[in-house]
């Protein structure tokens, strides 16, 4: 269960400037008045979120809120056929859990979530927010801003979802998890703490179509697995992968075309449906 500290736990002076300083790097590249990140920093709310735990309240309790990452990991994602939580991406400490559920008529958080360890979450009163973008035109541009980009991210990850090659989603998603875009020389390692079939969801692919697509990686030196180990041996042809989409070897995979494989079943309902009309 969610537990909520009063106000007053911002009181303390050390912990006011790092929640200052994170709302303040959230809003960015918009700088905002120290006078403005004050009144939202003493206006925050502080929610635990225990490990393990689901979203149980809507982005109104306490208030209606804007919701911000203090510290831990939580998981956001959506519901399978099966009804099981699958995830679509991690938020981290200082990152945005959510900016668009307290503003709709019916407050709804806009994804499921799962808390995969203990965190904090700040809650950003939206009365507080609404009377400084009143007050102030840089925080009405701030938070126009974020809003944007959020939304923004939003088409964009469908976009790419929906036009890339698998190969091409598939690289991209191991740049993103280990970084590897930073430094072409540098082997990272992924410690995945997903399941196979949840990172085969994500990427709108089989889990036979992940595995053949990792074992095409493996094979052409440019990862290892080791357990739930993934170490990225050859960051500048996982880049290459991620800008062409192909696997090694020139494999394409079409956008679209691997998802939309008929089932046995299907196929033998239309075999019997054409033997039907004949």
């Amino acid at each position: 269960m969610s537990m909520l500290h009063e106000p007053t736990a911002l009181a303390d002076q050390q912990a006011g400037a790092r929640d200052r300083k994170l709302i303040a790097d959230a809003l960015a590249p918009a700088v905002l008045p120290p006078t403005t990140l004050e009144q939202l920093t003493v206006t925050a709310l502080v929610v635990d979120l225990p490990a393990g735990s689901t979203r149980r309240s809507g982005p109104d309790w306490p208030v209606r809120a804007l919701w911000l990452l203090r510290n831990g990991e939580i998981a956001l994602g959506g519901k399978d056929r099966r009804g099981e939580f699958s995830e679509m991406r991690r938020v981290l400490p200082g990152e945005w859990l959510d900016v668009f559920g307290a503003l709709g008529a019916e407050p709804t958080w806009f994804h499921e979530m799962q808390v995969l360890r203990d965190s904090e979450a700040l809650a950003l009163p939206l009365s507080t927010v609404m009377q400084l973008i009143c007050a102030d035109p840089e925080a009405g541009l701030a938070f126009g801003q974020l809003v944007s980009t959020q939304a923004s991210q939003l088409r964009d990850g469908q976009s790419t979802l929906r036009n890339r090659s698998f190969a091409g989603r598939l690289a991209s998603r191991l740049l993103d998890e280990t970084s590897g875009c930073v430094d072409m020389q540098a082997r990272r390692i992924w410690t995945m703490g997903i399941r196979k079939q949840h990172l085969a969801q994500q990427l709108d692919v089989s889990s036979e179509t992940l595995s053949r697509g990792l074992r095409a990686l493996c094979e052409a030196g440019v990862i290892e697995v080791r357990g739930y180990d993934l170490e990225v041996m050859d960051t500048r042809t996982l880049v290459d992968i991620a800008r062409s989409g192909c696997l090694p070897g020139g494999q394409l995979f079409a956008p679209n075309a691997e998802r939309r494989l008929p089932s046995r079943r299907s196929q033998a309902l239309r075999s019997m449906a054409k033997r039907i009309n004949t």
